[in-house]
């Protein structure tokens, strides 16, 4: 195994850990997994491109390139359409109104029955509108005790904290990226070791296994989508 892979290997434990952070405080409806997934292949895609010649270290170009991979696969998803907030919104309005009537909270039925509905469609309507929320990692958050609020980005644990099951971890995800490649097709698996691990671009890659670059391109593709399904089969029984 040559120097860059070795580097890109040894640091998958910290990268895993440092994608779980980076989604750990947002809602908990939020699909948590494939966030993390996303921030993992974001790592691999750039860990190969690093340059120590220009000053930053390792964990520290990394770490940029996993919070903007989940950012990116925040803003993939298709959030709410603006039926959901106008139901929510009528549903705060009418909450806000009996609780000042009845002088308490309303229960699930009497809000129900002020909305014109039955208890069900009610707690139906309610988890939609929970599971469509979406916050910023650059939003700030509450300060404690007078202190000033930070971004949930600065509030992340640090990522050069040593980690107590590193060892373990090291081993584990050096074998799962093994039987990761190992699902791959041979021809998908020259473009990722050649691109990723060789830096070599596309169109060299091309010329190197006599294709087209379209079809490299398009080997290119298939590979990551089989690595991101290998991954997250693995992950489920982690």
């Amino acid at each position: 195994m040559s120097y860059e892979t070795e580097l890109v290997v040894r640091h998958l434990p910290w990268a895993r850990h440092f994608a779980k952070a980076c989604t750990s405080k947002l809602p908990s409806h939020l699909d948590h997994d494939d966030l993390q997934s996303a921030g993992v292949f974001g790592y691999l895609q750039a860990a190969p491109r690093y340059d120590s010649t220009r000053g930053a270290s390792f964990r520290g170009y990394c770490s940029v390139r996993i919070r903007g991979a989940v950012l990116d696969e925040l803003r993939r998803w298709n959030w709410a359409p603006r039926s959901v907030h106008r139901l929510q919104r009528r549903i705060t309005c009418i909450t806000l109104s009996l609780t000042e009537e009845l002088d308490r909270d309303p229960t699930q039925r009497e809000l129900a029955t002020a909305l014109g509905m039955d208890e069900d469609d009610l707690s139906s309507c309610q988890t939609q509108a929970q599971t469509r929320q979406m916050v910023s990692l650059h939003d700030s958050t509450e300060a404690n005790a007078g202190g000033e609020g930070l971004a949930l980005t600065e509030r992340l644990p640090d990522p050069m904290a040593p980690q107590p099951d590193a060892a373990v971890l090291f081993a584990e995800d050096r074998t799962a990226i093994r039987r990761c490649l190992r699902t791959l097709p041979a021809n998908q698996t020259q473009v990722i070791v050649l691109h990723y691990l060789q830096e070599i671009p596309l169109r060299e890659v091309a010329r190197k296994l006599a294709v087209t670059p379209s079809r490299v391109s398009q080997l290119h593709h298939q590979a990551l989508g089989r690595l991101k399904q290998a991954w997250q089969k693995l992950s489920m029984y982690a």
